[in-house]
């Protein structure tokens, strides 16, 4: 496997949050003295192999930035306003990717926790026809039930993995991929899901260290003890 010198990252930090329980999005939230999507853009932006990113938000923050975000943009950061739908958001977020780049990172600006080990392993392991997924693999029992809640049989995990980001694919792939979408009017939870569905191969590529999503209000106290034994040294 290989890195590139030559990828985009796109941040896609266009949701509203709404299980998260908050007046404002949960990628917006204070954590460890930052919003916790800058924690999530902050490798990326020192990655070498990273050449530029791209943050997708909420049109109406697009229109009047924060002051954090203003300074993000004086730092090269292009800031994007995002869509209806993930999907939607994803698409215009690769509309702003130069045409010369090799590979583009799209990940969740509620995973604060990516580190440059993990990025570089996601790049190293796409190709010019395929992309690469971050993942680990189920380590739990799994079980079938039926709508009432009765266990049907077991499921074995021996293949599964639990899907994360950054998820990296070539750019114009992703992109044909996007539009045929849109034109279709399809939207799913992910680009490996947008790609599976159109044939596109992915693969994944176990990272060590940990990568949660934030999703509900108790998960920021997670972060932000995670955060906390990496900034002093200690293994996440």
């Amino acid at each position: 496997m290989r890195s590139s010198a030559n990828a985009w990252a796109v941040i896609v930090a266009a949701g509203k949050g709404e299980r998260f329980g908050s007046d404002q999005p949960k990628q917006f939230t204070p954590v460890c003295g930052k919003p916790l999507v800058v924690w999530a853009i902050e490798p990326f932006m020192h990655h070498p192999d990273i050449r530029g990113v791209s943050l997708v938000v909420p049109p109406e923050v697009a229109a009047e930035p924060p002051e954090w975000m203003a300074r993000l943009a004086d730092a090269g950061v292009t800031i994007v306003a995002g869509g209806a739908e993930r999907t939607d958001s994803v698409r215009l977020g690769l509309a702003t990717v130069p045409s010369d780049v090799e590979f583009v990172a799209v990940h969740d600006g509620a995973r604060p926790l990516i580190a440059e080990d993990g990025i570089s392993s996601v790049l190293a392991g796409a190709g010019q026809r395929h992309g690469a997924v971050a993942g680990r693999r189920v380590t739990d029992s799994l079980k079938e039930s039926d709508a009432e809640g009765r266990v049907l049989r077991a499921v074995s995990r021996e293949r599964l993995w639990r899907a994360e980001t950054p998820q990296v694919f070539p750019p114009g792939l992703l992109i044909d991929v996007h539009r045929e979408a849109e034109a279709e009017g399809v939207c799913e939870s992910d680009c490996a899901a947008l790609c599976e569905r159109y044939g596109v191969e992915v693969v994944m590529i176990e990272i060590a260290e940990a990568n949660p999503k934030v999703t509900r209000a108790e998960d920021v106290d997670l972060v932000a003890a995670l955060l906390e034994r990496r900034k002093r040294g200690q293994t996440a």
